[in-house]
């Protein structure tokens, strides 16, 4: 007879929500899409295609043929204002409607399933939404913003969800295990406002020889799949940091970077003599921003997900963050 109890039936701390949340996720970056490119992406549990028409019109639309079931982005081509299945080269418009076969009339009801599709600041991003359904939200940016210089981007892969991804910002003790920062303030805590979450901070990043670097943040988090962030760094360097998770499989995401530099001066002669200085610091910035993301992903990788934390004050408002996700979760009534 033993004195001791067996433990046959581990309980084991998980994801407690769906691996796809509707939302917008970025699919590609703009400058990916040249003249004639159908590019090809992972996007949930399977595949998309992305394409731009010969007069800018984008479309995003699931990749096989409804003739006989080819992969047009597997050697398709856009030729004009349609994309062009390579096997027997049947057409389809941007709104996915086969309009023209070699063979006669297109067959009834022959078309591609797309998805709503924007470009919003240099990032291509389409929604993903209850079957049937129009978004329940937009971002409302342009496709640029000329008081910036162009993105530079960068693109990871790690395994986690994009609701882990966006609590990170808002996990306010990370900043200075992680990250290494010092003196970190919250002037303006976490403000909702429906799909929206806007929120600043700061602080002081030690950097070798010179000492340490204060910066102030911005941020607005628009669903799971988009936020911006206004970055304000201590000399004078103010750019946008777009860090953005797009689900691709259970539990992995594509992480898409853009940086852009402010542009600083109006008078045209200045600003042309300043600009690729300000876009060697964007660059500059990305690949730091890279790098720190890269330490998330230390953590990111071999974490669980627990459905009731044990939260301190000091770790910020994630239960408030996470009664706001839901929404995600629910089709819109």
């Amino acid at each position: 007879m033993t004195s001791t109890t067996e433990v046959t039936n581990l309980s084991r701390a998980g994801d407690a929500f769906p691996p796809y949340p509707y939302s917008w996720y970025a699919v590609a970056f703009a400058h990916e899409l040249g003249p004639g490119t159908v590019l090809t992406r992972r996007f949930l549990d399977g595949e998309i295609i992305v394409f731009q028409t010969a007069s800018g019109e984008l479309s995003a639309a699931e990749p096989y043929c409804p003739h006989l079931g080819a992969h047009i982005g597997k050697r398709g081509w856009v030729d004009g204002e349609a994309v062009v299945c390579p096997f027997h080269e049947f057409r389809f418009a941007p709104s996915g409607t086969c309009v023209s076969t070699p063979t006669g009339e297109p067959p009834r009801g022959a078309a591609l399933k797309t998805l709503p599709v924007r470009n919003h600041l240099g990032m291509i991003m389409v929604y993903h939404g209850p079957p049937g359904q129009q978004p329940a939200f937009e971002l409302d940016l342009p496709a640029a913003d000329a008081g910036w210089h162009p993105i530079a981007t960068k693109k990871l892969h790690f395994k986690t969800h994009p609701q882990e991804v966006n609590e990170n910002g808002l996990d306010h003790a990370h900043f200075a295990t992680i990250h290494k920062f010092r003196d970190f303030v919250v002037p303006k805590p976490m403000e909702i406002d429906g799909p929206r979450i806007y929120t600043e901070y700061g602080g002081t990043k030690p950097i070798p020889v010179i000492g340490g670097v204060s910066f102030h943040f911005k941020s607005v988090l628009v669903g799971l799949g988009f936020s911006l962030v206004e970055i304000a760094i201590q000399g004078g360097l103010t750019v946008r940091q777009m860090v953005l998770p797009t689900p691709v499989a259970e539990r992995n995401v594509d992480i898409y970077i853009g940086i852009a530099a402010k542009r600083h001066v109006r008078n045209r002669l200045v600003r042309a003599l300043l600009a690729p200085v300000e876009r060697l610091a964007g660059w500059i910035v990305l690949q730091v921003v890279a790098y720190e993301v890269q330490r998330d992903q230390l953590i990111w990788d071999d974490k669980v997900y627990l459905e009731h934390p044990k939260l301190t004050p000091g770790d910020g408002p994630i239960g408030k963050y996470r009664h706001w996700v839901r929404q995600f979760y629910t089709p819109a009534a």
